[in-house]
C-alpha cells in the first residue's frame, strides 16, 4: 500500500523534517499540552473544588516548567555541542579535500578519514555537520535533563503549583456560583 501526498504536503513534511529540531519539538508539545490538559482537569465534574484546582494548577505547572527547562536545556546544549565541535575545511575544484579540528579544545568533532569526505561537497558535509551536531546536543541534553528534572523541574513546578492554586479555585467557586444563580433564576 502507497500513500499520495500532494505537493504541499510533501514540501510541508520535508520542511518539518529538515527545520524542526529537538528545542522546537519540546515547545510544539508543551503549547499543545497546555492547551489541552489543563480543561480535562477544570472541567474533571468527579473531583470535589480544592482537588480540581490543585490539580489545573499542578498540571499548568509541570508543562510550563517542563517545556521551558526543556527548551532552554536543549538549546544550551545545543550551543555547547557546536563550540566544542568548529572545523576548518579546505576544498579541491569540487569537493573536499581536509576537514581538521579548529582548535584544540573542539574535541567534539572526529577525526574525520579521507574516506568519509572523498567526493563529499562543502554544501554536503555542512548539511550533515549541523544535523550531528543537532543529535549529539540532543543527546548531551537528555543526559542533563536527567539533573535537571529534580534540580529545576519540580520546584519551579512546586512554586507555579502554589502561585496558581487559589487563583484557580476562586475562579471555579466564582463559575460554580454563577451556576447556581442561573439555576435558580
Amino acid at each position: 500500500m502507497s500513500i499520495i501526498l500532494s505537493k504541499n504536503t510533501e514540501k510541508t513534511i520535508s520542511y518539518i523534517g529538515k527545520n524542526i529540531n529537538s528545542p522546537e519539538q519540546r515547545l510544539i508539545q508543551g503549547v499543545t499540552a497546555l492547551m489541552s490538559q489543563p480543561f480535562i482537569d477544570y472541567y474533571n465534574k468527579d473531583a470535589d473544588e480544592q482537588t480540581r484546582a490543585v490539580s489545573v494548577a499542578r498540571t499548568i505547572g509541570k508543562i510550563v516548567a517542563g517545556t521551558l527547562v526543556g527548551v532552554l536545556v536543549r538549546y544550551a546544549s545545543i550551543a555547547v555541542t557546536k563550540r566544542f565541535s568548529r572545523f576548518t575545511l579546505t576544498e579541491g575544484e569540487k569537493y573536499i579535500t581536509s576537514i581538521k579540528r579548529k582548535t584544540k579544545q573542539d574535541r567534539l568533532l572526529p577525526n574525520f578519514s579521507p574516506e568519509y569526505y572523498k567526493e563529499m561537497t562543502k554544501k554536503e558535509f555542512i548539511r550533515k555537520y549541523n544535523n550531528d551536531i543537532k543529535t549529539l546536543g540532543t543527546i548531551l541534553a537528555t543526559v542533563a535533563m536527567v539533573f535537571t528534572n529534580f534540580l529545576i523541574d519540580a520546584p519551579l513546578t512546586r512554586i507555579i503549583t502554589n502561585a496558581l492554586t487559589g487563583r484557580i479555585k476562586r475562579h471555579i467557586e466564582k463559575t460554580k456560583n454563577t451556576e447556581v444563580k442561573d439555576a435558580a433564576a
